[in-house]
């Protein structure tokens, strides 16, 4: 594919700095915390370089030429998320509120700074974790900081309440993660109930986001791998991508989105970057819920 001369974002990318942007866009190419394949720390620039050859058109007619995104780039972690996170955070919590903040990782953990901007930015504001692991264990894989602990250490660092955290997609579990679940009012909606009964399913999840300030937190691997094989952790028995995204529609019709990071694809892992290209058909179609017109 030919991209050269295209400009990013479909188009609708803008590099002035005083202008209002409907979405912001950054990246957080860091992987530190992968335990299994590294290579999510590539994924920002190649999901801005394939945006180029998007049509600025969500698959059910909405238009979004008028909306105008800014790109801030990348932001540096460093090398320890325990310690960087922070510098991250309040990075992306100078991003007016009135704009649409769009995250692209970087592995999970990168969550851990995006939460905690959106606490500033959305006080109250809810949580959809897209994810076939829930990453609530407090210690895993060898450390308190892999992404198997990423949303426990962005509540943590956030202050956000688990209460305000709904799973979706979940298939993976550790034992603690179920009692942190049970005991913390979380709601999780598994892949088998999303695939045996997808209305009533998303229509839990609509029930306690109705009304409510929304991020989405996306993780590539809520995919079935035959849909998203660039990931660290491919795990089987997952969402189609059309089902993915019927989930983000029905899911969040009655709620106000105010946020999306996607992350975990990992480009030296993925075929013919279909996993980059399942990405950003998320990002797009999110976008059009945000500033598209029919």
């Amino acid at each position: 594919m030919n991209l050269d001369g295209l400009r990013p974002w479909a188009g609708l990318a803008t590099t002035a700095s005083q202008e209002p942007a409907d979405i912001v866009v950054a990246g957080i190419p860091y992987d530190g915390s992968a335990v299994y394949r590294k290579g999510a720390s590539i994924a920002p620039r190649l999901i801005r370089q394939l945006s180029s050859a998007m049509p600025p058109v969500t698959e059910d007619g909405r238009v979004m030429r008028g909306c105008h995104v800014k790109d801030i780039g990348d932001l540096d972690v460093g090398r320890e998320i325990e310690t960087g996170w922070l510098t991250v955070a309040e990075r992306l919590a100078d991003v007016p509120p009135e704009s649409f903040l769009t995250v692209l990782g970087g592995d999970h953990c990168t969550a851990i700074s995006t939460l905690s901007a959106q606490m500033r930015r959305h006080p109250g504001f809810h949580v959809l974790w897209v994810d076939a692991h829930p990453d609530l264990c407090d210690f895993s894989r060898g450390g308190h900081w892999t992404c198997g602990c990423a949303l426990r250490r962005a509540l943590e660092a956030s202050g956000i309440a688990p209460s305000r955290v709904v799973i979706a997609g979940g298939r993976d579990f550790d034992p603690e993660e179920l009692d942190f679940i049970a005991q913390n009012d979380v709601l999780l909606v598994t892949t088998p109930e999303l695939a045996r009964d997808p209305a009533g399913a998303a229509g839990r999840i609509a029930e306690r986001l109705a009304g409510k300030k929304v991020h989405v937190s996306f993780d590539i691997d809520v995919l079935d791998p035959a849909f998203a094989p660039g990931t660290e952790i491919p795990s089987a028995g997952g969402l189609s991508t059309r089902q993915a995204l019927e989930l983000l529609r029905s899911a969040t019709a009655e709620s106000e989105l105010v946020g999306l990071d996607v992350v975990e694809v990992s480009p030296p892992v993925d075929e013919r970057d279909i996993t980059t290209l399942a990405a950003l058909k998320v990002i797009f179609e999110v976008w059009g819920r945000v500033c598209g017109k029919r």
